[in-house]
């Protein structure tokens, strides 16, 4: 990495770790718009039958985002709410589900002409989480950074990360590494946090 780029990712980092102040602004007032520059999530979905999950939506509700729980069945969701939605307006949504929650999502967003452009793998053994991040270079050191020495509140620290991402082009994001996230098995107690735009 030249030192450009190194100077850009961590100036990117500073702004991401300056935003809880912002987190505060729109709680209070949740009609304000997020920063200019910054990606705008429309819905943040959650698996409302893990504990991790929760405490995510929970972030992020605090941070001023809209949340939508899903009990394993994302097809109500779906048609009740971001199918209208996309049929008017390509809005980002974000989440911490499961994969096959993902994968339905990521297979209809695709039909709106929306793909994902964030992943990051959860793994839970031994009491203990491991993460992996699946993304443009600028998403996966945002979130490395976040998930540095974490203990078992980084569901928190991922919700801040999602609800504060920069907007990315396309020519960045054909850059990343999002094709090799499918090659990486997933258990069934593992979980994915994902932002699709």
């Amino acid at each position: 990495m030249s030192t450009t780029r190194r100077v850009f990712l961590q100036s990117v980092t500073l702004s991401v770790c300056a935003l809880p102040s912002w987190a505060s602004v729109l709680t209070a007032s949740p009609s304000v718009p997020p920063p200019p520059g910054l990606l705008r999530i429309e819905r943040v979905l959650f698996d409302a039958r893990r504990t991790h999950a929760l405490a995510f939506a929970e972030a992020a509700r605090q941070l001023g985002a809209r949340t939508l729980a899903i009990w394993g069945d994302v097809e109500d969701p779906w048609y009740r709410q971001l199918s209208r939605r996309w049929q008017s307006r390509r809005v980002p949504i974000a989440g911490m589900t499961d994969f096959r929650t993902l994968f339905l999502l990521q297979t209809m967003a695709a039909d709106a002409g929306l793909r994902p452009v964030l992943r990051i793998h959860h793994r839970m053994r031994d009491g203990s989480t491991a993460h992996e991040a699946f993304g443009a270079q600028m998403y996966r050191a945002l979130s490395d950074q976040c998930l540095a020495q974490r203990g078992e509140n980084w569901s928190r620290d991922i919700a801040r990360l999602v609800t504060s991402l920069p907007e990315c082009n396309a020519m960045t994001m054909r850059r990343g590494n999002l094709c090799e996230a499918n090659l990486r098995a997933l258990g069934s107690k593992s979980l994915v946090t994902w932002v699709i735009a």
